[in-house]
């Protein structure tokens, strides 16, 4: 948080994998983020895949978690997690004709989440050969338990390694160390979950072994752990409100692999990170108006919901969440600071709106403290310089007028 009164710099937006109701994405600069990992990052099944170079080769998802905070945050998303990878695959092997996911990060990054490791103990290929050995399936192969647990005695280091290498490519980046989903519950299993006691207790220990080897190799190496196996404890495959997919999912479903709910957990998880490292932060916009505020009207989070100046109140209509010296969105009660139908004209009211990462929501620090919509080259403006609770927010030419002032600070 920063300090009561203290101008804070918004900085300049950014170009964000996805795309929304609201605009088009347009050009800019912002905060650079490199996803890393295997098919618990990529979200295989969950549609729809991205577009772009070795997106269907990696199943990679428009909605996993990093295009999800993408869009949240408005950051300039290079996405190179694919499904299957190993931590070799980030480091020095190509993959599904895709070069070693390290590539992707250069000098300019400055978040790097990374979820991997599973794939080198076989985390999934051998619950899915149990699953089906259990199940009544044929040709499922066998599971190497001693393989497994010789490797683990290497994967740690194989982990810390990774952390190294991009923070050899990207010095001034913030690594985030994602682990796996809890796929288990405690005890016991589910129907559609068929597992012995011996084969759901060895799976439970290689979930938590591989938890384990996470937080040692972030603890070694100096990245942030986002613990998301304890967080999406209680949402394993057989509870009410899973994370994950059964054995035996939905057409088109990835078996033992998150879905949307998952992913929105692991993105507010990885978002709450980047927060405490002081990559986001939460603000009060004061106007230049004096005792007035940006404002959401009635603390309503339904899309097209006027966004609007009101006496500073400090409620959570008035809490605004944004990347400090890089930009990108201004997001509130969920939802981010959207000009009207990707409007460029002058009059243009500004509403809340779903996150989309489009030009319509990327806000830029201008002069005299102005907030520049960057697609219409306009500032956010309170019309006539109005003191009148719940008048709705506009665009305009910008003036430097005190209606266009605007200043984040944390009361």
């Amino acid at each position: 948080m920063v300090g009561a009164g203290v101008v804070v710099a918004l900085g300049v937006s950014a170009v964000v994998v996805g795309g929304g109701s609201a605009g088009a994405a347009g050009g800019g600069s912002g905060l650079d983020y490199v996803a890393l990992g295997s098919s618990f990052a990529a979200g295989p099944g969950i549609p729809p895949t991205q577009s772009g170079a070795g997106a269907a080769a990696c199943s990679r998802s428009d909605n996993n978690y990093a295009s999800i905070v993408a869009r949240d945050i408005g950051a300039n998303l290079t996405d190179a997690s694919c499904s299957g990878a190993t931590t070799a695959n980030v480091l020095t092997d190509p993959q599904s004709g895709q070069p070693p996911q390290i590539q992707a990060v250069t000098s300019a990054a400055k978040v790097v989440t990374v979820t991997i490791g599973g794939n080198d103990v076989n985390y999934l290929g051998s619950i899915d050969t149990y699953s089906c050995l259990t199940g009544g399936g044929s040709n499922c192969g066998s599971v190497d338990r001693n393989a497994i647990d010789q490797t683990f005695g290497q994967l740690a280091g194989r982990l810390e390694n990774v952390v190294d290498a991009v923070h050899s490519a990207a010095p001034q980046a913030h690594v985030y160390l994602v682990n796996y989903f809890t796929i288990l519950p405690d005890t016991g299993v589910c129907a559609n979950v068929p597992l012995t006691d011996d084969q759901a207790a060895y799976e439970r220990s290689i979930a938590s072994r591989l938890a384990t080897a996470t937080a040692t190799a972030a603890s070694t190496a100096g990245a942030t752990l986002v613990d998301l196996a304890a967080a999406s404890h209680g949402h394993d495959a057989c509870a009410a409100t899973p994370w994950v997919e059964t054995y035996r999912p939905a057409a088109g479903r990835t078996p033992y692999h998150p879905n949307e709910a998952g992913m929105r957990g692991a993105a507010t998880l990885v978002e709450s990170a980047l927060a405490g490292a002081g990559q986001l932060r939460t603000a009060v916009a004061h106007s230049g108006i004096a005792g007035k505020c940006l404002d959401v009207d009635g603390q309503n989070t339904a899309n097209g919901t006027p966004v609007q100046i009101y006496g500073c109140n400090g409620t959570v209509a008035q809490r605004w969440t944004y990347t400090p010296g890089d930009g990108g969105t201004l997001r509130a009660l969920g939802g981010c600071l959207d000009v009207s139908g990707s409007g460029t004209a002058d009059f243009t009211k500004v509403q809340l709106w779903q996150c989309n990462g489009t030009g319509a929501q990327r806000w830029v620090t201008g002069a005299n403290g102005s907030l520049v919509n960057p697609e219409s080259g306009k500032c956010l403006d309170d019309p006539n310089s109005s003191t009148t609770d719940r008048t709705q927010l506009q665009i305009f030419d910008c003036n430097g007028t005190a209606a266009q002032n605007w200043t984040l600070a944390d009361s």
